[in-house]
C-alpha cells in the first residue's frame, strides 16, 4: 500500500507539472527596419544691422551736450535682415535692460522698451513668423522715468551702454 500511495503522489505531482506548462504558447517573431534619413539643423540670425542714431523726444539727435531729465525718451531705430534656414521658423524679439557706464544711479531710473515690424507690418504678438531675408525694424526707447526719479540721478555723466535686441527662435 505504501508503494501505491507513493506512486499516486508522484503521478499527481508529475501531472501538476505537466498541466502548469499547458497554458504557455509560443509566438513567432521577426524584425523589420525603419530606414534613417539625413538631416541638417537650420539657423536664425540677425544680420546687416543699421541704426539711425539716438534722438531725444522724437526730435533732435543725442549729443554729448544733451542733458536728459526725468520724462525724456531716447529713441533709436535699427533694422536687421533675418537669415533664417529651416522649416516652421518663428521668432520672439526682446531688448535688454539699459544701463549707464559710470552713472549707476541712472540705471534704476531707465526703462527700455521696443516695438518691432517685420517689413512694414507691426508685430502684435509673439512668436511671429519670419522668413529668410525679412527686414526687422526695432524701435528701441529708453525712458528716464519721472515717477521714480531721485536726487541721486542729478548731474551725472555717463555713457548709455549697448542695448541688445534678441531674436529667439520658436516653432510655428
Amino acid at each position: 500500500m505504501k508503494k501505491i500511495l507513493k506512486g499516486a503522489v508522484a503521478a499527481s505531482a508529475a501531472g501538476a507539472l505537466l498541466l502548469g506548462g499547458a497554458g504557455t504558447l509560443a509566438y513567432w517573431t521577426d524584425e523589420g527596419t525603419v530606414t534613417g534619413t539625413d538631416i541638417e539643423s537650420g539657423h536664425l540670425l540677425l544680420t546687416n544691422d543699421t541704426c539711425l542714431g539716438w534722438t531725444i523726444d522724437g526730435g533732435a539727435p543725442v549729443t554729448t551736450a544733451t542733458r536728459i531729465v526725468p520724462g525724456d525718451v531716447l529713441t533709436q531705430v535699427c533694422t536687421y535682415t533675418v537669415s533664417a534656414e529651416g522649416d516652421h521658423i518663428a521668432a520672439s524679439f526682446d531688448v535688454s535692460a539699459p544701463s549707464f557706464s559710470g552713472a549707476s544711479a541712472l540705471t534704476n531710473e531707465l526703462v527700455a522698451n521696443a516695438s518691432y515690424k517685420i517689413g512694414a507690418v507691426p508685430v502684435a504678438s509673439f512668436p511671429a513668423s519670419v522668413s529668410n531675408l525679412d527686414v526687422i525694424t526695432a524701435t528701441v526707447t529708453v525712458t528716464f522715468t519721472g515717477a521714480s526719479a531721485t536726487n541721486a540721478s542729478k548731474d551725472l555723466t555717463g555713457a548709455l551702454d549697448d542695448i541688445t535686441v534678441t531674436a529667439t527662435q520658436s516653432h510655428s
